[in-house]
């Protein structure tokens, strides 16, 4: 059946992606139960999220389950940690869909070749983009989470890749072709990634003007999800202000909600959204988008047997898009 695509909708105070159709919820056998009003429509499998990560966790209590809080660290341990941690799963957008985007913020146009960029990654969870990173050639990448489990299930996994890599780049970075000079950068032991669990919006001191680019998938999201959610918007905002290097840095938001909602919160909530200036964060404020990819989200992209989603007629491709919301330096911050 075709697989109709999320609209991103604020739903009884809540930040949530909704879909425009209706299915069994894969994990259960049992129709999704309707957001919104009595009455509304289904979460259904949608282009680039999988429906079964929009699902309560098991609680302590047999055949009960706790609520979906994406706001909220306890959801989040409780479900890394039914899970293990281990499967690999980007929210929206892979690496793959976002290379053209980010190569340009990560490597100068000077030098085509550096691959020295300071790299965080925000609210990682079990992505693989860190690892596609790391792939590419670039060391300088830390992954943030406050989920402990997920962390050390990332770290486990992120040997994995190191040991691929040493025995000839099977899961690593592709070893240099035969007859050609290996580059001395091959030639020396590369370092690992650096893992850390920690809240955003209390990052380490010592980071401070550290990194050259901050990425976050969905965090911003998920913690719109939350109680005093402006509050903690504000200082998730400070706090990736702080670790930004104070002459270059970009903070880069991938989000499924729309410029009427983020714009407000990435610039400041005491701003007027019409600017681009934000006076807060001392950033200035630009934005594009990407479509929804048609591919099944759990599939590897380098898979030959691909089950590709197909549009159903309510797929509109100027609406069923991500938000990419790019925020670079430009003054010191008040």
């Amino acid at each position: 059946l075709p697989v109709p695509f999320a609209s991103s909708v604020a739903h009884a105070g809540r930040e949530l992606p909704r879909a425009t159709g209706r299915r069994l919820a894969p994990w259960s056998g049992r129709p999704l139960r309707p957001l919104g009003r009595p009455g509304g429509r289904g979460l259904s499998a949608m282009a680039g999220v999988d429906a079964a990560r929009f699902r309560g966790v098991p609680a302590p209590k047999a055949g009960a389950s706790l609520p979906i809080r994406y706001g909220e660290a306890s959801y989040w341990s409780a479900r890394y940690g039914a899970e293990g941690g281990m499967e690999a799963y980007d929210w929206y957008l892979r690496w793959e869909q976002l290379k053209d985007i980010l190569m340009p913020l990560l490597v100068p146009e000077s030098e085509p070749a550096s691959r020295s960029a300071e790299i965080l990654l925000l609210g990682c969870g079990s992505s693989g983009l860190g690892e596609a990173l790391y792939a590419e050639g670039f060391n300088a990448v830390a992954n943030v989470d406050r989920c402990e489990a997920v962390v050390e299930a990332m770290k486990k996994r992120h040997q994995a890749q190191i040991d691929g890599e040493a025995a000839g780049g099977a899961k690593g970075k592709k070893p240099p072709d035969k007859g050609k000079a290996a580059s001395p950068e091959l030639e020396v032991a590369r370092q690992p990634m650096a893992f850390l669990t920690a809240d955003a919006k209390a990052l380490p001191q010592d980071w401070v003007g550290k990194f050259d680019v901050v990425i976050d998938k969905a965090m911003l999201d998920a913690v719109a999800c939350g109680g005093a959610k402006w509050d903690t918007i504000d200082a998730l905002m400070r706090s990736v202000r702080s670790v930004l290097n104070p002459s270059s840095g970009v903070y880069l938001c991938v989000s499924h909600a729309g410029p009427e909602v983020r714009t407000k919160m990435l610039l400041g909530p005491r701003q007027d959204p019409g600017l681009t200036a934000s006076e807060a964060y001392a950033w200035e404020l630009s934005q594009q988008t990407l479509p929804r990819p048609l591919v099944n989200p759990t599939i590897d992209p380098k898979a030959k047997d691909k089950f590709e989603l197909t549009p159903s007629p309510l797929c509109d491709a100027a609406k069923d898009v991500y938000y990419v919301y790019t925020c670079r330096v430009t003054e010191k911050q008040q």
